[in-house]
């Protein structure tokens, strides 16, 4: 496969985003790969962009509002002119199944070879399980972070692991020094919140401080934060922070010294792998996660998805030594490296070629 010209798909470039910020980074080191990369998203901030030369953003501002057709027009004029211009050696799309099925059918129909990056559950809405299913359909070859986090069985997915900037969140700790809680997390029903907190408040850490960094999406999701909100507020140890910048988050999490993630089994949210690297000590329910951790140590690490098994594995970690923490954390640290960028990168240019 030639280098020469990259067409990149994603949902957004913001590294104001919690969320999605970390696709900045995505874009930077796929960009040391290719003489000259084109970027259409789905929501192009305006006041962060700051890639190499190489790079060109195109797609929706996102301090703009248009319709749905408005969008889908923009979208395909866009395709259209960047593919009359240009040949493109490689598709990759980032999380946006939509952008490489409009690409298939808006762009010249020749064998580029294209790839679709997606790690999340089944989606719900019946447009958007079309949508995935199409996108899979059109696509050479599917990457996913684990066994469980694409919803479609076929022989096109392969299973890489997650993209994390290591570099940027890396902390080598001696101690865990305080004991804070974090759940950095997207604000829905799916991440199970209401189950963290309760079990939080039920377990001796009671007297401790749990913050929920992340931010919601939908009106759903905002009606469910408010829900939260309004049943803790009473207790000031509950802190709902919102969002905190995907590029400061790195000096933020030293803060803290445990973060729990309590979604089931096909969500492999990198906000495990993130913690993991900054040197906190995890708790988790999704099996996806047990590989990262010695054998032994799971009993001190996994949940069930209920107040009564959180609640007994924090009262567990409560009678643990700061060195016994230390020892499970640097074990699973070591292990999240491995799925840095640069690999990353490199298992979805080799899967390509293949």
């Amino acid at each position: 496969m030639n280098k020469n010209n990259l067409l990149y798909l994603n949902l957004a470039l913001d590294d104001k985003d919690t969320s999605l910020g970390f696709a900045n980074s995505w874009l930077y080191q796929f960009a040391k790969e290719f003489n000259d990369v084109d970027v259409i998203t789905l929501k192009d901030s305006t006041e962060n962009n700051n890639f190499n030369d190489n790079v060109k953003i195109f797609g929706i501002k996102s301090n703009k509002k248009y319709s749905k057709i408005e969008k889908l027009f923009q979208l395909r004029k866009l395709i259209i002119d960047l593919f009359a211009s240009k040949k493109y050696d490689f598709i990759f799309s980032h999380m946006s199944p939509l952008l490489l099925i409009l690409v298939v059918l808006f762009g010249k129909k020749n064998k580029i070879p294209k790839i679709l990056w997606y790690t999340h559950p089944k989606p719900q809405e019946l447009t958007k399980k079309i949508i995935l299913f199409l996108s899979l359909k059109f696509s050479n070859k599917v990457v996913t972070a684990s066994d469980n986090s694409f919803p479609y069985k076929s022989k096109k997915v392969h299973v890489i692991g997650h993209g994390i900037d290591t570099k940027l969140f890396f902390n080598k700790r001696k101690t865990l020094e305080n004991q804070n809680f974090l759940m950095l997390s997207r604000v829905t029903k799916s991440k199970n919140l209401e189950i963290v907190i309760d079990s939080f408040l039920k377990s001796k850490f009671n007297e401790n401080s749990l913050t929920i960094v992340g931010e919601y999406v939908t009106q759903k999701d905002q009606n469910h934060k408010n829900y939260l909100i309004k049943k803790y507020e009473n207790y000031e140890n509950i802190i709902f922070k919102g969002k905190i910048p995907h590029n400061e988050l790195s000096e933020f999490l030293k803060t803290f010294s445990f973060h729990i993630n309590a979604t089931p089994n096909g969500y492999y949210d990198k906000s495990v792998l993130e913690t993991l690297t900054a040197g906190i000590f995890n708790l988790y329910s999704n099996s996806d996660y047990d590989k990262l951790f010695k054998k032994s140590s799971i009993q001190f690490t996994k949940f069930e998805l209920n107040i009564k098994s959180l609640k007994n594995k924090l009262d567990l970690l409560y009678e643990l030594d700061d060195k016994d923490l230390n020892e499970i954390t640097q074990y699973a640290q070591e292990n999240a490296q491995e799925q840095n960028l640069e690999s990353i990168s490199q298992r979805v240019l080799t899967i390509a070629q293949n």
